[in-house]
């Protein structure tokens, strides 16, 4: 079931020549994490904000469960939104947290205090004023303010900057649980790829405003790049691929980390006697190079 369906998002601010975003089409399947990536600029914080309603698209909508959310009021009800630490600061964080229920009428999440203060380790600071804490504790008060609600679906738009190893590896535990237990889809913006890759099924990438690729994740493969300017190296390469049961996409051939040597060593062979090994890598040197290609 599509939980968000965008189709052909565009942004452009006035005070700007160019578009911010340009066409993006993409869905967010119930239970995906997703994880947003591109540089600096890319667009992506833009497209978060687009998400939470928090600015307009210039043309295309977005979907939530099939209703468009320019459309439709409270359509962000069964939303956890953390794009940047929000909280009043004299107040407790218990306060805090019960002030944001009043606010939003939901005083039935009022006995979710505890339990999600005690996720993200915060229970035992919850009689203090937040505008004390470190920045990862800030982190974390967002975070349950973002929870607390049991929502559907999460935007999160660089949890772990700011954060010492630790405090990632908490947010991370914390994020995989609520996934698994209450099933929320989430999008995720963020530089840090070695967390991104321990969350994520699947990844969005924006260049210069335009959605360059989206791709499924493939934790522990190789992929080998094959130089195929014919119909017998296409015919060798499809060849392989359905011998061995493997993917391969347009140039790209897929191969499990855990081959078998034998198995390993027959393709090359095959390959590579006719030349058609241009480059081998892992999946996670395909994530790590859409930030260093140029």
């Amino acid at each position: 079931m599509k939980i968000i369906e965008a189709t052909n998002i565009s942004k452009k601010y006035k005070s700007n020549s160019f578009y911010s975003l340009k066409d993006i089409n993409f869905a967010i399947e119930e239970g995906d994490i997703v994880g947003l990536i591109g540089k600096n600029g890319a667009g992506k914080s833009t497209l978060l904000k687009l998400m939470a309603k928090a600015q307009k698209p210039t043309t295309g909508t977005i979907k939530f469960k099939g209703k468009d959310i320019s459309k439709s009021s409270n359509i962000l009800d069964k939303f956890g939104i953390m794009i940047e630490p929000i909280f009043y600061p004299h107040l407790t964080v218990y306060e805090n947290l019960m002030f944001f229920l009043e606010i939003h009428k939901k005083e039935q999440y009022v006995d979710n205090i505890k339990s999600i203060l005690e996720l993200v380790d915060l229970w035992h600071a919850k009689d203090r004023k937040p505008m004390d804490f470190s920045f990862g504790m800030k982190q974390r008060v967002s975070l349950a303010l973002s929870l607390i609600t049991e929502p559907d679906f999460m935007i999160l738009d660089e949890p772990f900057v700011g954060l010492d190893p630790i405090g990632v590896k908490k947010l991370i535990g914390i994020l995989q649980q609520w996934s698994t237990t209450k099933h929320t889809s989430m999008i995720i913006s963020s530089h840090q790829l070695n967390e991104l890759e321990d969350l994520c099924n699947r990844y969005i990438f924006i260049e210069s405003g335009k959605l360059k690729t989206q791709f499924d994740d493939k934790k522990n493969f190789l992929v080998i790049q094959l130089d195929l300017q014919d119909s017998q190296s296409q015919r060798i390469a499809n060849s392989v691929a359905s011998k061995y049961k493997l993917e391969l996409r347009g140039q790209l051939l897929e191969l499990p980390i855990a081959i078998e040597k034998d198995q390993l060593n027959e393709i090359l062979e095959q390959l590579s006697s006719q030349k058609l090994v241009e480059k081998i890598y892992t999946t996670k040197d395909e994530l790590e190079s859409y930030f260093t290609e140029e």
